[in-house]
């Protein structure tokens, strides 16, 4: 394991243990057994660190949308790819806490965190157009941001009801709406934008 995977792996850790808060680059180091020195070796300061464990985990949609562009996979394939993906975000807390952490600092002022989510979101809005174009033929129209930004919204308020303990909801039950939504409804509901599109 590389040092920036141990480090990622430490913060992961720590953050799950002792909240985004007391994840300071001195527990992180600790947990890596690894100086401090070393985190700063890869590292400017605790906020890029954080970031990095963001992005490397939770841009997933980045990574089935540049398998569906380079080579094209069977449907079900990448059906049960973003099924797997998904099921797997409501078990990465430490994650799903960070991503709320730059939203909190956002609202706060932060505007270095708001220009980084800004692109993240950004990034990922164009990540799931490409799935829906080669997932069930969305055509290009004017609705393809605001139809992605509307999915990545749905996700992260379901993550959201579970980091706040209010969806009284199995995370199965949630999956099983996923799966039909999948399966059916993200289908038909392109076919009414292309109807709708120019």
């Amino acid at each position: 394991m590389d040092g920036k995977s141990k480090i990622l792996d430490a913060a992961r850790r720590v953050i799950i243990r002792n909240g985004v808060n007391g994840a300071t680059v001195r527990a992180i180091a600790t947990e890596a057994d690894m100086t401090t020195g070393a985190i700063y070796h890869h590292y400017k300061n605790k906020e890029d660190l954080l970031y990095d464990l963001l992005n490397e985990s939770l841009s997933v949609s980045s990574q089935i949308a540049r398998e569906v562009t380079n080579v094209p996979l069977p449907k079900d394939q990448i059906k049960k790819e973003i099924f797997r993906n998904t099921a797997e975000r409501f078990h990465k807390d430490a994650e799903n806490r960070l991503q709320y952490h730059y939203a909190h600092e956002v609202l706060l002022g932060n505007m270095e965190a708001q220009a980084k989510l800004k692109d993240k979101y950004s990034e990922w809005t164009n990540q799931i157009e490409q799935i829906l174009i080669h997932l069930y033929g969305l055509e290009d129209t004017r609705f393809n941001k605001p139809f992605s930004s509307w999915l990545i919204a749905a996700v992260d308020g379901v993550v959201l009801q579970y980091l706040l303990d209010v969806n009284e909801n199995s995370v199965d039950e949630m999956m099983e709406v996923f799966d039909i939504l999948l399966d059916r409804g993200l289908e038909s509901f392109v076919e009414r934008l292309n109807e709708r599109g120019e």
